[in-house]
């Protein structure tokens, strides 16, 4: 069973995938930051840096857009194209490798049109196409290549096979076409009625390019709410439930030519109770953002991600089990797979994933924990690769992300400890401040010094340390008066003039 929960609010629109009625995906968007991948632009080549085989490109924000010479169209000559996270690239490495020089392509101040295929992200522009494809609900049109192709998710030979016979007949000239899993089944009628819209598209789309004086938006692409419903929203679908009356009349409107069908499956959220509370999904954000998942049986699995790679461990935690100690391994392993396949594509997890499952002694057990594992991951949308379970017990994988990583579009990093989770303990602080206060002595003629320092940090040194604090002032014949902040970060320390509480420093 699948549903849409949707909360469109002024500020933010967030969409929640449940599926057997857990949390599964989630997608964010907020006003002032709303994504614009999908969009097309004309832009202006500001600059083309050789050296990288890319071009920063002007497309009307303060931040240039980057465009690769693999993401141009014809860049990599003619030969086998394959749709690779909605972009069409060359399918080998050997193709992508005889792709002409960028500075043969692309001059400055030439325009050309692009399409975002990755958001801005902190100081980077957006990730730039000049591959347009253009999705509508069983076909995506890619006017700038001929290729056909059929969704990898469509698993059958025989409804392959049909797909490909249909695109070749309702291919517009010139042109390419990819099934989307959505055309699984669906008639000749319906791709040519796709077709016929997707064209109309792309003519406007031209039509503007040619009459923009500069560079600018040139076709936006659906909101946050409609791109769901285009994209995913089927009839293996039970509800979308959905607490805007503005965006359900839209949503009602789109489908009346999209799928009429789906119209009755969409509900209206009327209650007074925030919909996200009223159906526990707050709950389930928060507990996404944390890095340690507890199991059913009582055992968890630990979220640890870095800038290189993500480490996921599973451990048995308090689970024990009823019998020998590989069947409790082998039980706990196979519930961890489930919870990690679902918290990957909840967290939208990215890049490099290294999984350390608990070590099992047969082999036919390890073989029925990758078949399980790689079962629940066909539910994922993202490109993913996955190894065999090494010697060790671990598993690696690739994931390409389809939005933004949930961690770091619901927080930042830590001011305190820079994101790496850990501070200085009380005990170095403490030794730190010592250090700092004779260092601080040589250098000042101060008599009467004032010692600011976290609540914690002061009473070590009223206790533990008092006899070492009073022996270096009187050798520097010196006064100390410890005062505890509460307010202080554990890391901060003031060492101010006794008489005029300002900052001391040190004097030559």
């Amino acid at each position: 069973m699948k549903e849409f929960i949707i909360n469109a609010s002024p500020l933010e629109t967030r969409i929640a995938l449940f599926e057997d009625k857990r949390l599964t995906e989630l997608l964010i968007e907020r006003q002032e930051s709303p994504s614009i991948v999908g969009n097309i632009y004309k832009g202006r080549v500001d600059s083309v840096v050789p050296g990288m085989q890319a071009a920063f490109i002007d497309i009307g924000f303060e931040k240039n857009g980057f465009l690769y010479v693999s993401d141009i169209a014809g860049a990599e000559g003619t030969g086998d194209i394959e749709l690779e996270d909605g972009v069409p690239r060359a399918k080998t490495r050997a193709k992508r490798a005889r792709q002409q020089p960028i500075e043969t392509m692309l001059k400055k101040n030439q325009f050309i049109m692009v399409q975002v295929i990755k958001d801005r992200i902190g100081n980077k522009g957006a990730r730039l196409s000049n591959y347009i494809t253009i999705p509508g609900r069983f076909v995506v049109l890619m006017p700038t290549v001929s290729t056909l192709g059929v969704s990898r998710k469509i698993e059958s030979d025989k409804e392959r096979d049909r797909l490909k016979r249909i695109l070749q007949q309702v291919r517009p000239q010139g042109m390419g076409l990819i099934t989307r899993t959505a055309g699984e089944g669906r008639s000749k009628a319906d791709f040519q009625n796709d077709v016929r819209y997707l064209t109309r598209v792309w003519d406007r789309a031209k039509q503007k390019f040619e009459t923009m004086k500069g560079p600018g938006l040139i076709r936006e692409d659906l909101s946050a709410v409609l791109r769901a419903v285009r994209d995913q929203f089927t009839a293996d679908f039970e509800r979308l439930l959905i607490d805007s009356q503005t965006e359900y009349d839209r949503i009602l409107s789109f489908l009346e030519n999209l799928a009429p069908q789906l119209k009755r499956r969409v509900k209206l959220y009327r209650g007074k109770m925030p919909i996200f509370e009223k159906m526990g999904i707050e709950d389930e954000i928060e507990k996404a953002l944390r890095r340690k998942v507890p199991l059913k049986s009582g055992g968890h699995i630990c979220i640890d991600q870095t800038e290189a790679v993500i480490a996921i461990d599973v451990n048995t935690g308090k689970f024990t089990g009823k019998k020998q100690l590989e069947d409790t391994v082998f039980q706990t392993n196979m519930e961890a797979a489930e919870e990690i396949a679902r918290q990957v594509r909840l967290r939208d997890l990215g890049g490099i994933i290294v999984i350390d499952f608990i070590d099992m002694q047969y082999e036919q057990n390890r073989r029925k924990l990758l078949r399980h594992f790689s079962e629940a991951l066909k539910k994922d949308r993202a490109k993913i690769t996955i190894s065999e379970i090494n010697e060790l017990g671990m598993i690696e994988m690739t994931r390409k992300r389809v939005k933004h990583n949930l961690v770091k579009a619901l927080s930042q990093p830590c001011p305190y400890c820079e994101g790496c989770g850990l501070v200085r303990s009380v005990t170095t602080v403490t030794f730190d401040v010592i250090r700092r206060l004779q260092g601080m002595f040589c250098q000042s003629k101060e008599k009467h010094v004032v010692l600011q320092v976290h609540p914690d940090v002061a009473r070590r040194l009223r206790s533990e340390h008092k006899e070492l604090l009073d022996s270096i002032a009187k050798s520097f014949d010196r006064e100390v008066t410890i005062e505890s902040v509460s307010d202080f970060h554990i890391h901060d320390v003031a060492m101010l003039r006794a008489r005029t509480r300002k900052e001391i420093t040190a004097e030559s």
